[in-house]
């Protein structure tokens, strides 16, 4: 039974199952982290906003 259940957490905490449900955005490549940072908070500098939602964190 403690089998099952670590085969099915650990299925289950990869990235690519949470992007197969639409649960993530994306999934980026380590190494290009500063560079999506640095996108986003650009972007971000165009919008206004109207509304802060900080949403959901999934680490």
């Amino acid at each position: 039974m403690l089998k099952e259940i670590k085969d099915k957490y650990e299925a289950q905490t990869s990235p690519y199952y949470a992007a197969a449900r639409l649960w993530v955005d994306a999934i980026i490549n380590p190494l290009e982290t500063r560079k999506i940072i640095s996108m986003v908070i650009e972007a971000a500098n165009y919008s206004e906003i109207e509304k802060f939602n900080t949403g959901v964190l999934q680490v």
